[in-house]
């Protein structure tokens, strides 16, 4: 897997385009709730060796990070679903210790690009 950064400029610029920088910051909102509970969900199914309900869990991510730029949580969870699907146990739980990482420095990333959406000075 390419090491992405942890975010896409441009589709930031994409939701302002089309709603703009309250909509944005918004979409923020919406993913990190979201996005924090299929994580957790994905941690209660890996522990309960449950891969067909990580994968469920993981889905999800997906898209979600595709929407507001998070190019590596989204590289993650793809690997993450592929792994739960073929039944790569070992590999799933390795991955979804990267993927909530991934996840808390897309956290950081956005909580700084919605302080900058809300900057007046912006």
């Amino acid at each position: 897997m390419s090491e992405s950064a942890p975010l896409d400029p441009a589709a930031m610029e994409r939701l302002c385009r089309l709603g703009g920088k309250k909509f944005a910051c918004e979409m923020i909102d919406l993913f990190l709730n979201y996005v924090g509970t299929k994580v957790a969900e994905a941690r209660q199914a890996a522990t309960a060796g449950d891969l067909s309900r990580l994968q469920k869990a993981v889905h999800p991510i997906k898209s979600s990070a595709g929407n507001v730029g998070a190019t590596r949580l989204q590289e993650l969870a793809k690997r993450l679903e592929n792994e739960a699907y073929t039944g790569q146990a070992q590999m799933a739980a390795a991955s979804l210790n990267t993927l909530e990482q991934a996840f808390a420095d897309a956290r950081i990333e956005l909580t700084a690009a919605k302080e900058k959406l809300a900057d007046p000075m912006a």
